[in-house]
């Protein structure tokens, strides 16, 4: 969460930097002023990006810890980290942040 509203303000800033670009005297400046909007911008997408990834990753997982929960009262998480294609440390991580945030419950059999 934090990379994606980051990502989102480094962006911004990009954008404010190349908008200010024309408004240079020098064109030393404006040159300068673009080169850098551009790296902010880049930058920020990218943030974006691996931010996006990060919360779509804890979606899928919590999703699929979800319907485990409810079909066998259990959390099988190498059978979870199997089935999507992520390794088991990072799928404990998930369901631990889930079950942080109140979203799994911290009676829930984790195998």
């Amino acid at each position: 969460m934090h990379r994606l509203i980051w990502g989102i303000v480094i962006a911004v800033l990009g954008l404010f930097s190349l908008i200010g670009a024309s408004s240079r005297s020098t064109p030393s400046e404006t040159g300068q002023s673009v080169i850098v909007g551009f790296l902010f911008l880049a930058g920020g997408g990218v943030m974006i990006a691996f931010g996006a990834r990060f919360l779509n990753k804890r979606k899928t997982i919590s999703n699929f810890a979800f319907q485990m929960l409810r079909a066998d009262n259990k959390i099988n998480a190498g059978e979870l980290a199997q089935r999507l294609g992520y390794s088991e440390f990072e799928v404990r991580k998930h369901i631990a942040d889930a079950q942080r945030k109140g979203l799994i419950p911290f009676k829930a059999d984790i195998v």
